[in-house]
């Protein structure tokens, strides 16, 4: 999964490219519209991916730590106790960063999501007033 600095800088990246959308959707430029389009779904598809894989590893951090803490809760809860103070403020700081880091990757699969919309809807009624321009 990646740090959140990462993925903040992604997202700052995938702005900029709903900003080029929009000016290009002002200048009805087609062809960077079809082409970003392209681009859109790959990175929606991408996203989907990334997305399952945080869960699963979310998803599988939880067991583990479960796990964990059950077998040392058995074997020496004193000890346990006394190192859980600790341990749960870096796991705190760890899971805030990792809820952190998914909410960016969802903001940024809206986001492209979002865009696609706004593409394809231009692209759309480029089509339907060429359309009518034509008499059909």
């Amino acid at each position: 999964m990646r740090n959140l600095s990462e993925a903040l800088i992604d997202l700052a990246g995938r702005v900029k490219r709903v900003e080029d959308s929009a000016e290009a959707v002002q200048e009805k430029n087609r062809a960077a519209l079809q082409s970003r389009r392209e681009e859109l779904e790959a990175a929606i598809e991408e996203s989907k991916t990334e997305l399952g894989a945080a869960a699963t590893q979310a998803k599988d951090a939880t067991r583990g730590w479960w796990s964990k803490t059950t077998s040392s809760i058995q074997a020496d809860f004193a000890e346990w106790q006394a190192g859980m103070n600790e341990k749960n403020a870096e796991r705190t700081a760890e899971d805030a960063e990792d809820d952190a880091v998914v909410a960016v990757s969802v903001a940024a699969y809206c986001l492209d999501a979002a865009e696609w919309a706004v593409v394809r809807a231009e692209l759309t009624r480029g089509e339907a007033d060429q359309l009518v321009g034509q008499g059909i």
